[in-house]
């Protein structure tokens, strides 16, 4: 369990870095939630929010009446995504511990969100299937699940052996009857791919 955890803070540290200004450019998580595109008053779910920034910044394009739930397991991702929404002025941002490698343990309302975000999480975990069914069970009929990973032949990022390709990814999520929409662009070092409940 210390590895794991170990791992989960490299990860929360690493998730998302914005603004290089050279030709190769990190995830941008408003450009990319632009092509979704998210829409006034919505209901999200962040699994695995790690610093924050993907919560923060649908918090904001939602605006006051949406809202967000920001998952991690560890108490350090959940105190850094309630720091930023604070220091941003977003009130909208809720924080939860949550195991997304139990499912069911997330302590929301099924059918009940209209998108729920996995940006470079689902490769860190052992139960997989899991975290697929959780995204599943909370998110209303054609709702939309929107997962980020590492690119393959990405320089930066876990190791090769621990990411996951696009195909891999799809298999997962259409073994859980999740239906493809597109492909999104998210920058140099990652792939981004939309679903359907």
């Amino acid at each position: 369990m210390p590895e794991y955890k170990e791992h989960l803070v490299y990860r929360m540290n690493t998730q998302v870095q914005i603004g290089n200004p050279k030709t190769r450019q990190f995830v941008d998580p408003e450009k990319l939630l632009r092509a979704i595109p998210l829409e006034p008053n919505m209901r999200v779910v962040d699994m695995g929010c790690g610093n924050g920034h993907f919560s923060v910044t649908v918090g904001t394009m939602i605006g006051s009446k949406g809202q967000v739930e920001a998952l991690d397991i560890l108490d350090e991702a959940l105190s850094q995504t309630a720091t930023l929404a604070r220091l941003r002025g977003i009130q909208n941002v809720s924080t939860r511990v949550c195991n997304l490698e139990l499912f069911s343990s997330c302590p929301l309302a099924e059918q009940d969100f209209d998108l729920v975000i996995m940006s470079g999480i689902l490769h860190q975990l052992k139960n997989q299937s899991n975290a697929v069914r959780e995204a599943y069970r909370l998110l209303k009929t054609g709702g939309r699940l929107l997962v980020v990973e590492w690119t393959p032949d990405s320089p930066l990022g876990p190791a090769m052996s621990e990411r996951l390709d696009k195909q891999k990814v799809s298999q997962l999520l259409e073994a859980h009857s999740f239906r493809p929409e597109r492909e999104l662009p998210a920058g140099s070092f990652h792939y981004a791919l939309l679903y359907r409940k």
